[in-house]
């Protein structure tokens, strides 16, 4: 398989993962919502997911490469920059429980063992009180749990079928979500908890996971040559455009074409915009993950707790010091994750 390396997806996974930030963060800049629809980057990270997953993976899968190789190789990928910033924020919830700023259900046990433990597993907090996927994490994590499981339904089987079968599963797929999310009244906003991670989780990231599968099958046949090409600036403040939009309710068509009709095409878009893509967008993709996971814990405190001032009310200044604060932590998890052992000489090998 090439090494190429899509400059302009890195960039879209970046501003993605800002306006995920964002999104957390807005009563630290005013009351009431801002990039409200920062919710729906996790949808074109799905999307993301799956093409770059069957660009690396799909032919080694067709080659003969199992199950538990492909889930090294995940495993390798994933889990250092996730245990990184998931050790950071077990310690700011235990400091926050032990500080009286959870209930006393939270029990020693849920304290010191069931969170840390699932966190760390990324599993659902069952066990702990209320319905939080994981209150160590801002549930930002009920996602990770979900594209587990679909790069192992995937790794599995999925790359075995054909591109029209896995269409339709995609359509399928997109019209339940879109039936739930008017039925829930949550648009796309939906599978966050761990009650309904495995049902409404999965089938929110399952058939955006699929489609990013398909886009990669008809790109490499060249079906998207003749798309115009955009220039990648304008593109990425699409993205913000769509994230910012605040409205007072759900959105659940909005939702909907968002994710199944802009998202795909933002992504073709960018792949015919590739190599017109600034050298920024590669450093933004190396922190979009790092920041995904280290993010939670440093918005808790900003939130809840006086160390930024925050907790009486918003102020834009210091809400801007605690975004710097999350993109300087993002950069330290990915430095720390690039970190490998030094070889031993030979005679101490020996």
């Amino acid at each position: 398989m090439s090494g190429k390396r899509f400059q302009g997806l890195d960039g879209l996974r970046g501003v993605c993962a800002l306006t995920v930030l964002l999104c957390h963060a807005s009563d630290l800049f005013h009351r009431g919502p801002i990039f409200q629809h920062g919710y729906l980057a996790v949808d074109m990270f799905f999307l993301l997911s799956g093409f770059v997953i069957a660009f690396v993976h799909e032919e080694r899968l067709l080659a003969g490469m199992g199950l538990a190789p492909f889930l090294r190789r995940r495993a390798r990928r994933l889990l250092p920059v996730f245990w990184i910033g998931a050790a950071f924020n077990i310690a700011v919830f235990i400091w926050m429980a032990r500080a009286g700023y959870y209930p006393p259900s939270f029990t020693g046990v849920v304290v010191w063992v069931i969170v840390p433990l699932t966190t760390l597993l990324v599993l659902p907090a069952f066990g702990a009180p209320g319905t939080s996927f994981s209150p160590a994490m801002m549930n930002v994590s009920w996602s990770l749990a979900v594209e587990w499981l679909v790069n192992i339904a995937y790794a599995a089987i999925g790359f075995r079928l054909r591109t029209r079968t896995l269409a339709m599963l995609v359509l399928a797929g997109w019209a339940g979500m879109a039936i739930a999310g008017y039925y829930t009244d949550k648009g796309w906003c939906v599978g966050l908890s761990r009650t309904a991670c495995l049902s409404q989780g999965l089938l929110r990231g399952t058939p955006s996971f699929l489609a990013g599968v398909v886009v990669y099958r008809l790109h490499a046949r060249g079906w998207f040559a003749r798309l115009p090409v955009i220039a990648p600036e304008l593109l990425l403040t699409l993205w913000l455009c769509i994230a910012v939009i605040t409205t007072p309710t759900a959105t659940p068509t909005f939702d909907w074409i968002a994710v199944t009709l802009v998202c795909p095409l933002l992504m073709l878009l960018m792949l015919r915009a590739d190599d017109k893509a600034p050298a920024f967008c590669r450093s933004l993709g190396e922190l979009s993950y790092p920041l995904y996971v280290i993010h939670p814990g440093i918005i808790l405190l900003a939130q809840v707790t006086p160390v930024f001032g925050l907790d009486r009310g918003p102020d834009p200044l210091r809400a801007l010091l605690v975004i710097a604060l999350c993109v300087a932590a993002a950069w330290v998890v990915s430095a720390l994750s690039r970190l490998r052992p030094l070889p031993q000489p030979r005679e101490a090998a020996a």
